[in-house]
């Protein structure tokens, strides 16, 4: 388990959790969140007690220990806990934090515990992308020539393992989209181009009042999604396709209208929920906790987005 001091020192590197994102195959984080992130313009989400993230850490001893004993491998258990973090010998803006190291093999073991088997391969060898893009970059820094991953899957109880042998030609083009990263956008204080809705709802805080014009490619996105009456089955899809094709033009302004002035969507910022903050309350003021509240997600802005018609001027 990475300590505060140690969550804040990765903040100045592209670390392996970092890889996926940069290559847009986080399913958890895009790489504009991750930029506004590295650039300090908001804190990293704290999920250290949610529980899928306690149970990993507490369990991935265990993990490893269970890999040892199916597969004959033998992992190093004597390393310092947290492990220190490695620095490219090269790129020295590239680190990581591994899990552990194979005795006998220039090699690593990354413990994981997953809910269900969907994204990995049975008879072979598939590793998610988001994975495989963290165990490349790991093999990048420390020079490794394997990768292990350990999984247990807990609603099976059942352990499987993958192998990653390193790919040069995969390492060479992740290197180049993490240097871009690092030096095009976080050095340079230039931010990525938005790619959906929740980018642009990280990005921006304030609104413009001036309306946006919509080009014919956005207006026929605006009419396409009009089509749809409720959720219809199977074309969810394609309907939050549209809505992000709508946001990321828009940006922050909060109207949109078509060449002709006709308004088609309001997009409007709304103040956020708020929340007692129990922590606060018990350890510092416990006679005076109305005054102690905070936005519920104060790293995410709120909007209320709407598809206008004639009669909403």
């Amino acid at each position: 388990m990475l300590t505060k001091q140690q969550l804040d020192e990765r903040l100045k590197y592209v670390t392996g959790s970092d890889a996926a994102s940069i290559c847009g195959k986080s399913p958890y984080k895009s790489m504009l969140k991750l930029w506004l992130e590295k650039t300090k313009r908001i804190e990293p989400e704290d999920i250290s007690n949610a529980n899928h993230i306690k149970f990993g850490n507490y369990f991935e001893e265990g993990v490893a220990r269970w890999f040892q004993a199916e597969s004959g491998i033998l992992v190093n258990f004597t390393q310092p806990s947290p492990r220190p973090l490695l620095i490219h010998p090269v790129h020295s803006w590239m680190a990581g934090n591994i899990d552990f190291n194979i005795i006998g093999e220039n090699a690593i073991l990354e413990c994981k515990t997953a809910l269900r088997t969907d994204e990995w391969g049975d008879a072979q060898n598939v590793i998610p992308e988001h994975y495989l893009f963290q165990v490349a970059h790991y093999c990048a820094v420390g020079g490794f020539d394997r990768a292990y991953i350990a999984v247990v899957f807990t609603m099976t109880r059942e352990l499987r393992w993958y192998v990653y042998d390193r790919n040069l030609s995969l390492e060479e083009k992740l290197i180049k989209r993490e240097y871009d990263f690092w030096h095009n956008h976080v050095l340079a204080d230039i931010a990525p181009e938005p790619k959906d809705e929740e980018d642009i709802l990280a990005l921006y805080r304030a609104p413009d009042p001036n309306p946006i014009i919509a080009t014919d490619e956005i207006e026929s996105y605006v009419y396409a999604y009009k089509s749809f009456n409720g959720d219809v089955a199977g074309l969810e899809q394609e309907k939050e396709y549209m809505r992000d094709k709508i946001a990321v033009y828009m940006g922050n302004h909060d109207s949109l209208l078509s060449a002709s002035g006709e308004p088609l969507v309001s997009w409007k910022f709304i103040k956020g929920a708020e929340r007692f903050d129990t922590e606060k309350f018990k350890k510092e003021h416990p006679q005076l906790y109305k005054q102690y509240i905070k936005a519920a997600n104060p790293n995410k802005s709120a909007r209320q987005f709407r598809i206008l018609t004639k009669g909403d001027l």
